[in-house]
């Protein structure tokens, strides 16, 4: 099947945009020259009517054309009139493909864009995505991945769908063709991360332990972390907690495609969910959360990294007195 005439790529992740334009670029120009038909723009600094012009010139030697237009969002609305005419007929023999963050639908160049390009979804996948992500490059790489292997390295490398490919490739040369990895070769081969270090903290706290929690903070504020943003992932833990505690209230067994419906996670993040709120009381977590409250109002009123420790030994304290151990759990 040859590709439309206008394809519109929506979402940003560079990864997805990289894989897709080559597909297209294999397809459309079909083992030819890409220097003589494939022209690639980048607004603002390229205008809309350039990209037209473009698009509406005759291949060279025959064939088909493939015009890219990236960062297309950052055209003002204004600006889209040329490109809007050019959808009413567009050039056959040429692919158009629009690169853009976001398309809004409220304009009238975004709807008519969505109407009548084909639209290809290319944004980072969600949590509860990354593992089957994980598994689908596995398979392409000829490598054998069982599903807590694929949720442990999601977890370890985070949405990073480059990143996740070049940890997949290094384990495929490990294992070779259609070997398999354990997650003892995963922990040896894939090192520590930044998104790690936050699941680690995250799990230390809601473990309860202390010197973990602090080690991790400590490691993650050394790496430039925005104490902001690890808050708002440990704000998000914990509501994962309170709603894993809420299911156990309920009493009976909660499996965990249960829980992991509920919390809208992968089943290996709810089930780690699960294990620690066995460990919270209702009350507790209410607690938590004005806590949480009062440390998202002292960050935005000049509050630094202290914060966050003192969040943390509150977090840990709770029920019994503890003392700061670097880099030590209890």
């Amino acid at each position: 099947m040859s590709a439309a005439p206008v394809v519109c790529l929506v979402g940003g992740e560079p990864f997805l945009v990289r894989r897709e334009l080559a597909r297209l670029e294999a397809e459309v120009l079909a083992g030819g020259d890409p220097g003589l038909n494939r022209e690639v723009f980048t607004a603002p600094d390229a205008t809309p009517g350039q990209v037209v012009a473009a698009a509406q010139t005759l291949p060279f030697l025959g064939g088909r054309r493939l015009v890219v237009a990236r960062d297309a969002h950052r055209w003002p609305a204004a600006a889209w009139d040329p490109l809007v005419a050019y959808l009413e007929r567009p050039n056959p023999s040429t692919c158009l493909v629009i690169v853009a963050e976001t398309i809004d639908r409220r304009t009238k160049a975004g709807k008519r864009l969505l109407e009548a390009a084909e639209v290809v979804p290319c944004e980072r996948p969600k949590e509860a995505e990354v593992p089957r992500w994980v598994e689908r490059l596995a398979k392409e790489e000829g490598l054998r991945l069982d599903a807590r292997v694929a949720a442990a390295l999601a977890l370890r490398v985070g949405p990073d769908l480059e990143q996740l490919h070049q940890e997949v490739q290094k384990l495929r040369a490990f294992a070779g063709d259609g070997g398999a990895v354990g997650l003892d070769d995963l922990e040896r081969l894939v090192g520590d991360n930044r998104e790690a270090s936050v699941f680690a903290l995250c799990d230390a706290l809601g473990l309860r332990k202390l010197g973990d929690a602090v080690g991790a903070l400590r490691s993650l504020l050394g790496m430039g972390e925005p104490p902001v943003r690890l808050l708002y992932m440990i704000v998000r833990h914990f509501r994962h907690l309170w709603m894993a505690r809420e299911l156990l209230d309920r009493g009976g067994r909660v499996s965990r495609s249960e829980a992991a419906k509920a919390l809208g996670a992968h089943p290996f993040v709810a089930a780690k969910a699960l294990e620690q709120a066995r460990g919270w009381r209702e009350p507790e977590l209410r607690r938590v959360f004005l806590d949480l409250v009062r440390a998202d109002l002292a960050l935005k009123t000049g509050g630094g990294p202290e914060v966050l420790e003192a969040l943390a030994l509150g977090l840990c304290g709770r029920g019994e007195t503890h003392a700061i151990r670097r880099g030590r759990g209890r």
